[in-house]
């Protein structure tokens, strides 16, 4: 009897031992799930400084708008890049004229691929050549609007369309002096075309040259202190010429047997591009100021005419018949990238970039 107590406790000891283990087992299986779920959690933020500052607050952007490229491969020229910014310098505008309505008007046209473009002036006759203020806020232009050729001016939105001559002679070609105090133009109102110049209201007309030759087609030095223009004698073909601002001191800069027109500055003042057609069709030149290092920078261009400098140097902007019609083009300076800004129904022709 005692021996079976005994037995019976054994066994009661034996089962408690056994259920201890179990216990042990399952608290030690848990501790190392535990283990397992510590380690998944993130370490501790290190203890550097945070360089990269807080997280800006997400935001939606607009659709990237994709100009359409319309580029030109000149020869021997790698293709060009597409400028998907305003080229030239900011702001980018060019004033242009257009025949697609069936007679010459002016319009205003952003210079990037594709850029927005709205009309100025709405008359049933012919306004052309425009002309921008130094300050890039009116156009000077030429109008048929009272039969014959008179100078214009208007604000770079068209508005407050004032006339500046009333001359029964043919006035033409108007620009602007660097400093905006004159504008520069020709007119057959002496019996041969001359140099005039008046103020921006039209006022104290008065000519800058008197001789025996035909002047046409001037810019000023960006200094002020010269002007460039094309001369010719007789029936001879028209040159490049310069003069000092006062009209003294004229000097020819080319001697070609083709016509050499269109004198332009550039922004610098160290060049002056122009046309010529001394080697076949008339095509876009570039010279020193002083007339020296002559050299064609428009290859296969068909007729080249109006040509006209980016405000920051870089580009030439000129129209071009290649295509069958007028139309806009830029090249850059070194004459190996060119763009088409237009495409226009009619002829576009005469741009000029906004200061």
């Amino acid at each position: 009897m005692r021996v079976g107590r005994r037995a019976g406790c054994l066994i009661g000891l034996l089962l408690v031992a056994a259920l201890a283990l179990v216990g042990y087992l399952f608290v030690s299986s848990g501790s190392a799930f535990a283990v397992d779920l510590v380690t998944l959690t993130p370490e501790p933020a290190s203890s550097e400084p945070d360089l990269a500052g807080p997280t800006a607050t997400p935001r939606t952007l607009p659709p990237e708008r994709t100009p359409t490229a319309i580029a030109t491969r000149l020869p021997g020229a790698p293709t060009p890049t597409p400028y998907v910014t305003p080229d030239g310098g900011l702001p980018g505008d060019i004033a242009f004229v257009s025949d697609r309505t069936g007679n010459d008007q002016i319009y205003l046209k952003q210079s990037i691929i594709g850029g927005e473009e709205r009309r100025l002036t709405f008359t049933d006759t012919d306004d052309t050549r425009p002309a921008w203020s130094p300050d890039g806020e009116w156009i000077v232009f030429m109008s048929f609007e009272e039969d014959d050729s008179d100078i214009y001016i208007m604000r770079a939105s068209g508005a407050e369309r004032t006339r500046l001559t009333d001359d029964p002679a043919y006035d033409e070609f108007p620009t602007w002096s660097p400093d905006g105090t004159w504008i520069i133009f020709d007119s057959n109102r002496s019996g041969r075309f001359q140099l005039y110049r008046m103020r921006p209201d039209g006022s104290q007309v008065e000519p800058i040259r008197r001789g025996d030759t035909e002047d046409a087609i001037a810019s000023y030095s960006p200094d002020m202190s010269r002007i460039v223009f094309e001369s010719r004698s007789g029936e001879g073909p028209y040159q490049i010429w310069m003069m000092n601002a006062d009209g003294s001191g004229a000097r020819q800069l080319t001697h070609t047997q083709a016509r050499n027109v269109r004198p332009a500055w550039s922004p610098d003042g160290s060049q002056i591009v122009f046309i010529s057609g001394r080697d076949g069709d008339p095509e876009l030149y570039v010279m020193n100021a002083d007339g020296t290092e002559q050299q064609r920078m428009t290859t296969d261009f068909g007729r080249t005419g109006s040509p006209n400098w980016s405000p920051d140097g870089t580009l030439l902007l000129f129209n071009s018949d290649r295509t069958g019609r007028l139309q806009l083009y830029s090249i850059d300076f070194q004459g190996k990238r060119a763009h088409q800004y237009t495409h226009d129904d009619g002829n576009a022709f005469n741009g000029v970039w906004r200061p």
